[in-house]
């Protein structure tokens, strides 16, 4: 099937919001952090939100690197 229209993907053919329910930014470690919740007290980063280059370079933080939640889990 072919669509021709002005539209953008977004507006013909809307994203799955069941995966988006479950990331949430939170700060780890004063850095700003999208994150996927796996568990109750684990969470997956999905992306680093920050403006400084040195953070990026921070094993601890990289995109795919698990994080244990020991205060509070997300909400």
């Amino acid at each position: 099937m072919i669509l021709y229209t002005i539209l953008p993907n977004e507006a013909v053919f809307p994203p799955d919001q069941s995966v988006y329910e479950q990331q949430k930014i939170i700060e780890w470690n004063g850095v700003q952090l999208l994150v996927e919740r796996t568990s109750l007290t684990e969470c997956r980063v999905v992306q680093v939100l920050s403006t400084d280059p040195m953070d990026y370079l921070n094993d601890s933080t990289q995109p795919g690197q698990m994080l244990a939640l020991s205060t509070s889990p997300l909400k």
